[in-house]
C-alpha cells in the first residue's frame, strides 16, 4: 500500500476575502497543497507559526499591518525566516522590491495558472 505524499501547507494573507477564496480553492484543488487564508496581518504571524507553512502568499495591502511589515517580522523570527514568500500586489512598488531584491512577485490581476507555476517553482527551490 503506497502512502500519499504529505501536502505542503500554504498560507494566503489577503484582505480581499473573495480573492483569497479563489486562490485557496485553486491551491486546494492540487493534490500536493493545503492552503489556508487569513485576512489580518497580526493573525497572519500567529497562523504561519502554528501551520508550519511551506510558503506564504502575502498581499502588500493588509489592514493594520502591511505585507512588508509582516515580511520584516517573519525575517526577524528564526522559526519563520526560512519560509519563502510570494508577494501579491496590485500596485507593485518596483523600487522597494528592487532595493530588497524580491523576485517572487505576482501582480494583480494574475492568471491562476501563473500562480500555480510560481508556487511550484518556489517550492522546488526549498
Amino acid at each position: 500500500m503506497s502512502t500519499l505524499p504529505e501536502r505542503k501547507a500554504i498560507m494566503i494573507v489577503e484582505d480581499n476575502a473573495s480573492i483569497a477564496e479563489i486562490i485557496k480553492d485553486t491551491l486546494n484543488g492540487e493534490p500536493e497543497y493545503q492552503a489556508v487564508a487569513v485576512h489580518d496581518g497580526a493573525l497572519a504571524l500567529e497562523v504561519v507559526r502554528s501551520l508550519r507553512a511551506s510558503l506564504v502568499l502575502l498581499d502588500l495591502n493588509i489592514p493594520g499591518m502591511d505585507g512588508l511589515q509582516i515580511y520584516d517580522m517573519m525575517q526577524a523570527d528564526p522559526m519563520l525566516r526560512q519560509i519563502p514568500v510570494i508577494f501579491l500586489t496590485a500596485n507593485a512598488n518596483r523600487e522597494e522590491f528592487r532595493r530588497r531584491r524580491f523576485t517572487n512577485i505576482l501582480e494583480k490581476p494574475f492568471d491562476l495558472d501563473d500562480l500555480l507555476a510560481q508556487v511550484a517553482a518556489v517550492l522546488k527551490q526549498e
